[in-house]
């Protein structure tokens, strides 16, 4: 493999993606919340970074008592808004997406302007040393007092409640940490986010891990998931780790490793644990 280029991303951006994201904030939503309960509601401004297709937002404004909240996506690629870079709402203000790299500063007109600075899921665009400047531009958009929330996901994680575990899932698994350790990437990502937001500048820091273990009415669903995120993840890394030559030959294989953690989870559950880190800015 050539050299590693500055921005990383494992996922696509298209059509199949766009649905899989959107599948993926229900499920992560029914595992957590959609604010963690320390915020406060009375907000009336927020960010949300990398905001993927914006449904994160669409709920919130649902979510939150101030109908008249200032909402405001961005994303480093635009492949998955909606025309014309905005969320048309029936009567009321279209929620604006804007194309931005959350690695750089972000337009003076947005710093000090957000109550709640929401972040999601980008373990599989960050280098390791790329928590802290993220954060450092996200706390910039941030009001006095204002609050953040971010959450990744463990992908050291993923297996079942069963042991032994079946080899495709072991396989499955270290085939993607393998392929992030060797961009710089970083598969540990919740505990590095509290440890960032812990050292730099907040308060009132809570970190939570939600988990669908003993959860069972979310086995269907945990499953369909992990599965999903598999499918997406893993041939990409294969293709990175030398385990394909290239993507087709790399889904081929996925998909008879999923096809096996499928069977495994009909008398098993996917464990997902997905970290949530919350903070409020002091100065």
């Amino acid at each position: 493999m050539g050299s590693i280029p500055d921005q990383i991303y494992l996922l696509d951006r298209d059509e199949a993606e766009t649905k899989r994201l959107n599948n993926q904030h229900r499920f992560l939503v029914d595992l957590s919340n959609l604010i963690h309960p320390s915020i406060p509601r009375d907000i009336t401004s927020v960010a949300d970074l990398g905001t993927g297709t914006g449904i994160w937002l669409e709920d919130v404004a649902d979510l939150l008592p101030n109908k008249s909240v200032y909402l405001h996506g961005f994303d480093i690629s635009s492949a998955q808004y909606p025309r014309g870079h905005e969320i048309l709402r029936p009567g009321q203000t279209p929620i604006p997406l804007s194309v931005h790299d959350a690695l750089h500063p972000f337009p003076a007109e947005h710093c000090g302007r957000y109550d709640l600075v929401h972040i999601r899921l980008l373990t599989a665009g960050l280098k390791q040393g790329d928590y802290a400047r993220v954060l450092a531009n996200a706390r910039a958009l941030l009001k006095p007092n204002g609050w953040i929330q971010w959450e990744e996901v463990d992908h050291t994680a993923f297996c079942t409640d069963a042991v032994p575990e079946p080899s495709a899932i072991t396989r499955l698994r270290e085939s993607v940490i393998e392929a992030m350790l060797k961009l710089g990437l970083w598969p540990f990502a919740p505990k590095r986010v509290y440890e960032e937001i812990s050292a730099n500048g907040f308060t009132d820091v809570v970190r939570e891990i939600y988990t669908t273990e003993g959860r069972e009415h979310m086995r269907p669903i945990a499953q369909k998931w992990v599965a999903g995120v598999m499918r997406a993840l893993v041939p990409p890394s294969m293709v990175v780790t030398g385990q394909a030559e290239d993507a087709d030959q790399a889904r081929v294989i996925v998909e008879g490793l999923v096809r096996e953690f499928e069977a495994h989870c009909e008398s098993a559950t996917a464990l997902v644990n997905f970290g949530v880190t919350v903070g409020r800015r002091v100065d």
